[in-house]
């Protein structure tokens, strides 16, 4: 009998990316969709891409110059064009016990997502400040 349902998928990136209050090209991580880190799916990797994009968690470290809020933009190209899912911020969520590392969340619906191929690209920046992106978990579904 065929599986129904919805499955979830993972894609990690545990890159440090340094972050400051603009967005920069050389600021952004680089995701395949179909890199899956917990479950094997249907679609292979550098292939065309179809789910919803469900949601993302960040860590963040070395906070400094008050840095308190994160936004994220995520983009088709390296080059920060085609915009994906528009500028999104959250505020930073220290961790217990210290003032330079924390994590951040964002919830993007299901959002329908079709392309060509897998690739993503997040961009990142603070409010004030800078932080070092420490990784990333990236849900989605199909």
């Amino acid at each position: 009998m065929p599986k129904t349902g919805r499955f979830l998928h993972e894609v990690q990136s545990t890159t440090d990316v340094p972050v400051t209050n603009a967005f920069v090209v050389a600021q952004r991580t680089d995701l395949n969709l179909n890199d899956f880190s917990l479950t094997t799916g249907t679609q292979k990797v550098g292939g065309p891409f179809i789910g919803y994009l469900e949601s993302m968690v960040i860590r963040v470290k070395n906070i400094a110059g008050g840095a308190a809020k994160l936004t994220i933009k995520l983009t088709h190209q390296a080059t920060g064009t085609q915009v994906l899912i528009p500028d999104t911020e959250a505020t930073i969520s220290l961790e217990v016990g210290t003032l330079t590392e924390g994590g951040v969340a964002f919830e993007f619906g299901p959002f329908a997502y079709m392309h060509t191929d897998d690739e993503v690209h997040i961009f990142y920046k603070t409010d004030a400040g800078t932080c070092t992106v420490d990784a990333l978990e990236l849900y989605w579904s199909e």
